[in-house]
């Protein structure tokens, strides 16, 4: 890890080599070669107008970040962080996919598209909170207590174009379920797999039609 110095090099641009004696120049041109094949890297960020230039990159190994100039005023840098060089990726989201750890805010006015697919293209391993738009039921839809459930846009009604007449449900329980505290429900003729047990808490209303 290295940086240039003004040793035998121009007073106006440290990755000049001044003239010399054959072995000064080699010095210089080491000098230099070391500091490129270590990108800079040094604690804190240089300065001078003979140390930096626009796009210049180094190494901060105070922080092991990744940083490159964008600007340079009298010889004082201004200097964007592209990442950090101890995570993987540099600590950036991979198109892939990741997860993020700290609150995001989305600050604009247009919209954000969210994953939209299938019944059978649901996740296979759901998670409580995930929320998708299910083309096959043309409806938004969560997952929670266990199961996919209908969100926003009529509550989960649907139908031919923009009407949101029908309540459309699944044919049979085929997992246990308990209704949510202080709640009621209601559901058409479902058939109730064998072994599975649907509970109606104390004071709930289940209406089977």
């Amino acid at each position: 890890m290295a940086r240039v110095n003004s040793t035998t090099k121009e007073t106006s641009n440290n990755f000049n080599v001044a003239n010399g004696t054959g072995a000064a120049v080699r010095a210089g041109l080491n000098d230099i070669f070391t500091a490129l094949r270590t990108i800079n890297s040094a604690s804190g960020d240089p300065s001078g107008a003979a140390n930096v230039v626009a796009f210049q990159p180094h190494i901060d190994t105070s922080s092991n970040l990744l940083k490159i100039c964008t600007s340079v005023s009298t010889g004082t840098g201004t200097f964007t962080t592209i990442g950090d060089i101890t995570q993987a990726n540099l600590g950036l989201m991979p198109k892939a996919g990741g997860t993020f750890t700290g609150k995001i805010t989305h600050n604009y006015t247009s919209s954000l598209t969210i994953p939209s697919g299938t019944t059978a293209q649901r996740d296979g391993s759901p998670a409580v909170g995930m929320f998708r738009h299910n083309s096959t039921l043309n409806q938004f839809e969560g997952y929670n207590n266990g199961a996919w459930g209908a969100i926003g846009g009529g509550a989960g009604a649907t139908g031919g174009g923009t009407d949101e007449v029908f309540f459309e449900s699944d044919q049979a329980v085929t997992t246990n379920y308990t209704l949510s505290s202080g709640k009621n429900a209601h559901t058409v003729s479902p058939t109730v797999n064998s072994g599975v047990t649907v509970t109606v808490p104390s004071g709930a209303i289940l209406v089977i039609l």
